[in-house]
């Protein structure tokens, strides 16, 4: 049975959350205990994360709720860990660095740096990070129809979010994949990527990210 931590990451609309539940209803087909979970978390730090969009609430106080929300989402994601189950996250780390990298530009001096270092020492580092690559444009496009758009669902901002995330995707444990193709293809290439990389039944401990 395979043991780890993935996590999913690209910009809105790149199908995260439909690719990790197709993946995880794979590697649930093949026998393997997988805990499915995302953020901003279902918790009241995830509600707090949520209104500060809403209440544009500033990039800094924002930023640090998506720091407080994934403390408290750390210590969960560890429990099933050291159950020895295969933990799936949609979204986590990265996609603060990419996305409130961006939000900080001009606020803090070398964002992403900034908010690597305030998550040194206490955050899991995964052992896998699947990160599904689609332009700006395509991203917009798959997102039009939702019920609720945040302001910052932009294509200027989405294209600096996916500079951040094409710079920190050169860590080895990236693999990047063309979310551009079916959510099923897409999902089939990360079940794989995942039983390539992963060992079973692996203990982890803390780590930073890298």
């Amino acid at each position: 049975m395979l043991a780890g931590f993935v996590t999913f990451e690209g910009i809105d609309g790149a199908g995260k959350t439909t690719v990790s539940r197709l993946v995880a209803e794979f590697l649930r087909a093949k026998g393997h205990a997988v805990f499915l979970t995302s953020e901003p978390t279902k918790t009241w730090l995830g509600d707090a994360v949520r209104h500060a969009y809403d209440d544009d609430v500033g990039a800094v106080a924002e930023s640090f709720l998506f720091l407080a929300d994934r403390a408290a989402h750390v210590e969960e994601i560890r429990s099933h860990l050291e159950n020895g189950e295969l933990v799936l996250c949609d979204r986590y780390a990265d996609s603060t660095y990419a996305y409130q990298g961006a939000r900080l530009k001009g606020i803090v001096k070398d964002p992403i740096r900034f908010l690597q270092q305030a998550s040194k020492g206490w955050t899991l580092e995964p052992d896998l990070t699947v990160l599904l690559r689609v332009t700006p444009n395509l991203g917009l496009k798959r997102i039009q129809g939702r019920p609720t758009r945040i302001r910052f669902e932009e294509l200027p901002f989405l294209k600096e979010v996916a500079a951040n995330y094409d710079g920190l995707s050169r860590s080895r444990r990236f693999v990047v994949l063309d979310g551009a193709r079916t959510a099923e293809v897409v999902a089939r290439e990360a079940t794989m990527a995942i039983e390539n990389r992963l060992t079973p039944r692996r203990r982890r401990g803390a780590g930073s990210p890298p």
